[in-house]
């Protein structure tokens, strides 16, 4: 029996997210599962001082009944993905890391420590622009707005105070002491247009995994929701 992909959301999104990608992945890729993390979706609010750790932890216990999986994970999911494959190398046979750092620079730490007192002060509306200017296109937010709207009402669906819970765990996220344990093969896509931190995170990883294949993907942020038919050829390539 194949060993499931499991595919993990970036913030502010849900399993939902991943709908345009598990439609173009091939039929023999086999099982998909698709959690929502800590204050996304159906699950719980992360606690307070909450560290990707904790979202690593929820996900394994998620997926405790399966004795070896391929892991996917976009941006939060990404850092989550590189938390699980470190610590469960028996666990994890393949993984892709998508539009994520392993550290966030400096400035970005604090607009994550900006972004959680805006949330719980101005609610989630205030975060729609700065969200949708990063994932997607100035072409895809002008002639995909049904897929455009489709994200912004799972964002403003969220709870606030999950999100801000998360964005101060962004702050604090530092997964360069751990990838170097990572034993599983490793895919890292970008988008072409993604912000420069997350470009350079991807050629950091290249430069620092023993097992590494580099993808640059159409796109910005949100590659795999902009353009799901190139993301999942990409993956179910390196699956195989």
């Amino acid at each position: 029996m194949k060993a499931p992909l499991v595919l993990l959301h970036p913030l502010g999104a849900d399993h939902r997210f991943w709908n345009p990608v598990v439609e173009a992945l091939p039929d023999d890729v086999g099982d998909v599962v698709v959690p929502d993390l800590l204050g996304h979706g159906s699950a719980p609010l992360p606690p307070q001082g909450a560290t990707i750790d904790d979202f690593a932890d929820a996900i394994e216990a998620d997926i405790a009944r399966h004795s070896q999986i391929h892991l996917v994970g976009v941006s939060l999911g990404g850092l989550v993905a590189q938390v699980l494959a470190a610590r469960r190398p028996d666990l994890v046979k393949r993984l892709v890391v998508a539009d994520a750092v392993a550290v966030y620079p400096d400035a970005m730490r604090a607009m994550w420590r900006n972004r959680a007192a805006t949330v719980r002060r101005e609610g989630l509306e205030a975060v729609v622009e700065p969200m949708e200017a990063l994932w997607f296109s100035e072409a895809f937010r002008r002639d995909a707005t049904d897929a455009v709207e489709r994200v912004r009402r799972i964002l403003l669906a969220s709870d606030p105070e999950g999100y801000a819970r998360t964005c101060e765990a962004l702050a604090i996220a530092d997964t360069t002491a751990l990838v170097g344990s990572v034993t599983a093969p490793v895919l890292v896509a970008c988008g072409k247009d993604d912000a420069p931190p997350f470009r350079q995170a991807t050629q950091w990883f290249a430069a620092t995994l023993p097992a590494v294949t580099v993808a640059w993907l159409p796109g910005g942020h949100a590659t795999a929701y902009e353009h799901p038919k190139p993301f999942a050829d990409v993956v179910a390539g390196f699956l195989s």
